[in-house]
């Protein structure tokens, strides 16, 4: 399973009430996706500049980012240290027009992300901008290549193990009866307060033990079934 969380942060210009709230909200729905442990990715729009060096985020960050640290950049590699996670787009070396991922008028910056866990890195075969796409307005595309492989499902049915009550007869039907009577008789003499459930699992576990020496036990289809003793 893979959850996919889709972020717009507040942006620069507006009050620090707002911008706790939306990364406090960020912050527990990270959480919830941890409970289930699996794939994260996290993209959108941070309104913040990570800055083209790791500075001190070597392990969120891989030193290939653009612009100048704001300190709206700064909550963004703190916020995926605290979470194990890492900012893909610093990992891969561009051009600038493959890291801008906002451009208007002479004004271009680097605020869209994505982020993932830092096991998942490993599974990132690739994270740039298409220049020439226009996601909205002055956005460009940021597009994630990730390698997520689809487990198998099992062909193989659980089937469970079968007795073979059919040769219940004969010396097998003579072995059983005395394989159970000596394990019921101990019990039932030494027994001196009447505990239903008690008795019935001790004589369910008899039975058992009494099949295994006495019957077979198989696995599978009548055809290609595993006998056991």
């Amino acid at each position: 399973m893979i959850s996919v969380i889709s972020a717009y942060a507040p942006q620069v210009g507006l009050g620090e009430a707002k911008k706790k709230r939306f990364w406090d909200s960020l912050d527990n729905l990270v959480r919830e996706c941890s409970m289930t442990h699996q794939q994260l990715i996290i993209a959108g729009d941070l309104n913040g500049h990570t800055r083209a060096e790791a500075d001190g985020f070597s392990s969120v960050h891989g030193g290939f980012g653009y612009g100048v640290r704001n300190e709206e950049g700064r909550t963004i590699p703190e916020f995926a240290a605290a979470h194990d996670l890492v900012v893909v787009n610093s990992f891969f070396k561009k051009r600038d027009a493959h890291l801008i991922t906002y451009h208007s008028g002479d004004h271009d910056t680097q605020i869209d992300y994505m982020l993932v866990r830092r096991g998942d890195l490993r599974v990132c075969k690739d994270c740039k901008v298409f220049p020439g796409e226009v996601c909205f307005f002055q956005h460009r595309l940021l597009a994630l290549d990730i390698n997520i492989k689809r487990r198998p499902r099992s062909t193989k049915m659980a089937v469970k193990p079968r007795i073979l009550w059919k040769n219940l007869h004969g010396e097998a039907a003579e072995a059983f009866r005395t394989r159970v009577t000596m394990g019921v008789t101990p019990e039932v003499g030494g027994r001196t307060t009447t505990d239903a459930k008690k008795m019935w699992n001790r004589l369910e576990n008899i039975i058992r033990e009494a099949v295994k020496e006495t019957l077979r036990v198989v696995v599978g289809a009548s055809r290609t079934h595993i006998g056991r003793r």
